[in-house]
């Protein structure tokens, strides 16, 4: 069965993932955006060790202990039209006068690509709006949106590479088009459902 541990950290409480098989001692982080020791204690939990990171996009608060991980093996997955942000200012951390945490992608994703890692699938769709290579990860019956699509929302579409329209698009074309029901696990606040949000958000259509 697969486990996810929802975990807010950093100043702006970006939701970092923990998510694992039960039938292995290994583990993949979706999005570790900072304090790397207390991450690593809840892994410390459940006995498990990173060996994946996997990213939604390169803004601080989701990739800013994902150096962290790296330096301990883990092999790091982000959008190929991020991987700037993570040797540039434009991944936002001067926004709070956080220190960024360079690191470097492992493997560097496109639309469609797929994450074998610790025994799980996760499918890549590229969901751009919040940033150029945002993207939405798809296990199961579950769905990491990142920054894409909140409950009741949609994230920022006015920082560096960020575009309204392409958000709007990706929302409504890529993911409410997606068969059947997911869990929505955002990058920020409480999860929800993709049949709640069809119907409820703010970029349902009428």
């Amino acid at each position: 069965m697969i486990k996810v541990i929802m975990l807010p950290v950093g100043l702006l409480e970006a939701n970092c993932y923990i998510v694992y098989d039960e039938s292995r001692n290994d583990a993949v982080l979706i999005d570790p955006g900072a304090q790397a020791r207390r991450i690593e204690q809840e892994l410390g939990k459940t006995g498990r060790t990173v060996k994946a990171v996997l990213l939604t996009h390169g803004h601080f608060d989701h990739c800013n202990a994902a150096g962290f991980f790296a330096g301990n093996g883990a092999k790091i997955y982000m959008h190929e039209a991020d991987e700037i942000m993570t040797r540039s200012s434009l991944n936002m951390h001067e926004l709070t006068g956080e220190p960024f945490n360079a690191f470097r992608p492992d493997v560097l994703l496109s639309d469609g690509s797929v994450v074998n890692e610790c025994g799980m699938s996760f499918r890549t769709l590229h969901t751009p709006g919040h940033t150029a290579g945002s993207v939405c990860y798809l296990l199961g019956d579950k769905l990491f949106t990142g920054d894409t699509l909140f409950r009741l929302g949609v994230g920022r579409a006015d920082l560096p590479t960020g575009d309204y329209g392409q958000l709007v698009r990706s929302v409504r074309d890529i993911l409410f088009r997606l068969s059947g029901d997911y869990t929505v696990l955002p990058g920020h606040g409480e999860p929800t459902t993709l049949s709640y949000e069809r119907e409820c958000n703010m970029l349902a259509e009428i």
